[in-house]
């Protein structure tokens, strides 16, 4: 009973994790078109050899790889990542869910945002990594990436599914998961005014109803296996997605739950090997 309780609560925690933009979108059924952000140059002599690399390539054959940040907060959270030129960085766009949409049709709907026709990856931070597992049974990615995630399903039973719709229910929900404060900055790791800052900021952009149906439908996300080529990276200090409930494959020592930005240098070099050892085989 208390496992099922404290799974609840990571559960409930990792959602918090959330402020969609959504809201912002000018029509509910309508995909906003992703945005192409310059790529941070990792140091000159990285530069140089990724430039000599590619020489006389087209920008066609980049790597076209897709970010997903936490429920609705965008592409801040990467900011501070240095990726490889050779890797076309793209972000995909929350969108307000339809009324009672599953986690699986609205994936379909942000896998709109994805050029199909040539090979791409899939990078998914928090309830992104969710939404990335969920696009690649009907996208087919070269590689899907996840940080500070969860491949599979948190089994939860049918009392605390209700329990946690009904819990929704109070006017009280949405402003408790949205507050900032000294035990949200624990759980995400905000261990710094920078970091604060930036978490207030996601917080304060959070949209109430789609913070509620993201929540209803990860209480009953039942994934049992990962999705083909898949590469988990958590670290050991993430208090919402505790390394004990999951299985990555590389752990970052001391890693909290915004390592991507905190830990930034070290999650560069590991994308960066990762994303383009995919690319160079092709």
């Amino acid at each position: 009973m208390f496992s099922n309780i404290r799974n609840s609560c990571f559960l409930l925690a990792l959602l918090s994790f959330s402020g969609p933009l959504a809201a912002s979108a000018a029509d509910s059924t309508a995909v906003d078109p992703f945005a192409e952000t310059s790529v941070a140059e990792t140091s000159a002599a990285e530069t140089s050899a990724a430039e000599t690399s590619v020489a006389g390539t087209s920008a066609a054959k980049k790597m076209n790889v897709y970010f997903i940040s936490g429920l609705g907060a965008d592409e801040r959270v990467f900011t501070k990542l240095q990726l490889d030129p050779r890797l076309n960085v793209k972000y995909i766009k929350w969108v307000r869910p339809l009324k009672k949409e599953s986690l699986q049709h609205y994936a379909a709907r942000l896998s709109k945002q994805i050029d199909t026709s040539e090979p791409f990856q899939l990078v998914g931070l928090s309830f992104g990594g969710v939404i990335a597992s969920e696009i690649a049974d009907i996208a087919c990615p070269q590689q899907v990436t996840l940080i500070s995630s969860m491949s599979t399903g948190v089994p939860l039973s049918k009392f605390y599914q209700l329990m946690i719709k009904f819990l929704l229910m109070s006017p009280l929900s949405a402003p408790l998961l949205k507050s900032a404060n000294r035990i949200t900055y624990s759980y995400f790791g905000a261990d710094n005014p920078e970091l604060k800052t930036l978490l207030k900021k996601i917080l304060h952009d959070t949209d109430s109803k789609f913070l509620k149906w993201a929540l209803t439908r990860m209480s009953g996300w039942n994934r049992k296996e990962r999705v083909e080529n898949l590469f988990h990276i958590h670290g050991t200090a993430d208090k919402l997605i505790p390394i004990v409930i999951v299985k990555p494959d590389i752990i970052i020592k001391n890693g909290g739950h915004l390592m991507v930005y905190a830990q930034a240098d070290q999650i560069s070099k590991i994308l960066n090997h990762r994303l383009t050892t995919i690319h160079s085989a092709e």
